[in-house]
């Protein structure tokens, strides 16, 4: 098929990488002239693993390009624009734009809604175009984004007509997940509560996580360990931390948390969640003044890592990066290192190697799940493990998120 895919982030770059790969003629639409213009060289501006690659092995049938007339011919258009948060509401207007572009365009696309819109979305948008419209919504994670997009979980559809579902499930049909077909309503509200219910299972993690901190001989990495063998609760997303972070948990939690307080049916567990994961800074924060003093003024903190995850150079949502926000607030000096982050951040000192980010503070943070963190060896200063990934045998002052400590 001729498939057009409208918005080159995360989702619409992958998307159309891998749909290319299974034999499609792909369009990529994108206003953004630097991101265009990294993606026409072969070099995608965005960093996901074996995205580059992806790209590369499928350049023949992948063209990219800003004009919408492109899309002409196309027999399924993706829309995978941003859709913010603002002011705790989710902002629908790149959508609505790009919709009403592509449908001018068009002269037989079904149109495909990939980003993340509130219920309701797709059944406003069909009052303003002519063409048929499908709820897709994708359930990738940043760092495995390809092969979550070959090898979903599912694939969920929904529509009211018929056929533009079919065409669609028929373009699905190669990963050989299980196809849930359903109304547009129901695709919409699937991905906002599967966001939801993982960022609760973050929360309620490092919820358990403070009280083992203060309980002798107790350590939240077994205390899930021991909960995750439970087929009804399962090991994923019971990892203790900084919080979550990224471009969606942060915007669906918050957007759907406003969207049900409209419709007068609140989701306290939702808001309860938000609230705890706003919660993991200050609890950051008040460990770090316990060990190295109340005074942060003048204090070197090296915070390692930048990106709201590790294997993605995304600092949208970023914890860390929240972090840094608040020692910058209590004067402490802030050293920082991330392998892949390379974006400026205003009143902060980068170091372009790990030992000397570490050398030239006086307390030390590791706030993103990289690999090279994981074998550190510290003596001489306070360590504070926020991910969960250090040997205590390697430090003499040492304190980890969810470690029972004791003086």
């Amino acid at each position: 098929m001729k498939i057009g895919v409208v918005g080159l982030g995360y989702i619409g770059s992958v998307t159309a990488g891998v749909l290319a790969e299974a034999g499609n003629s792909v369009i990529g639409i994108e206003i953004d002239a630097k991101r265009l213009a990294g993606f026409k060289s072969g070099e995608p501006p965005i960093y996901e693993p074996g995205l580059k690659e992806l790209i590369e092995k499928n350049h023949s049938r992948l063209e990219f390009s800003s004009d919408y007339s492109k899309l002409a011919d196309a027999d399924i258009v993706f829309l995978a624009v941003q859709t913010p948060t603002v002011n705790e509401r989710i902002d629908l207007s790149y959508i609505f734009d790009a919709a009403e572009k592509a449908n001018r365009q068009c002269k037989k696309a079904v149109l495909v809604i990939k980003s993340t819109v509130i219920p309701g979305t797709a059944r406003e948008l069909s009052k303003k175009i002519s063409l048929p419209i499908v709820s897709n919504p994708e359930f990738t994670r940043e760092g495995t984004a390809v092969e979550d997009t070959r090898k979903p979980d599912r694939v969920v559809i929904g529509a009211k007509d018929s056929n533009a579902a079919d065409l669609v499930g028929k373009i699905w049909s190669f990963t050989g997940a299980p196809l849930l077909k359903t109304t547009n309503e129901n695709a919409e509200l699937i991905k906002y509560a599967s966001n939801s219910f993982l960022a609760t299972k973050i929360s309620f993690i490092n919820e358990i996580a403070n009280l083992c901190e203060s309980i002798p001989g107790a350590d939240v990495e077994i205390v899930a360990k021991g909960m995750g063998y439970d087929k009804r609760i399962a090991p994923y997303f019971l990892k203790a931390g900084i919080g979550y972070g990224g471009s969606c948990f942060p915007k669906d939690t918050s957007a759907i948390a406003s969207f049900a307080k409209e419709l007068q049916s609140p989701l306290s567990i939702v808001e309860s969640a938000i609230k705890v994961n706003s919660d993991r800074i200050e609890r950051i924060v008040d460990i770090l003044k316990t060990e190295i003093g109340k005074e942060l003024k003048g204090k070197r903190i090296a915070v390692l890592g930048l990106a709201f995850k590790d294997d993605t150079d995304d600092i949208r949502g970023s914890q860390p990066i929240r972090l840094i926000e608040r020692l910058l607030k209590e004067s402490a000096a802030v050293n920082a290192y991330d392998p892949r982050v390379k974006i400026k951040i205003d009143g902060i000192t980068r170091f372009e190697n790990l030992e000397g980010c570490i050398k030239e503070s006086d307390a030390v943070i590791v706030a993103t799940e990289w690999g090279e963190f994981s074998n550190l060896k510290i003596m001489d200063k306070f360590v504070l493990d926020a991910k969960r990934i250090l040997n205590p045998a390697n430090f003499n002052n040492f304190r980890a998120i969810g470690l029972s400590w004791e003086r």
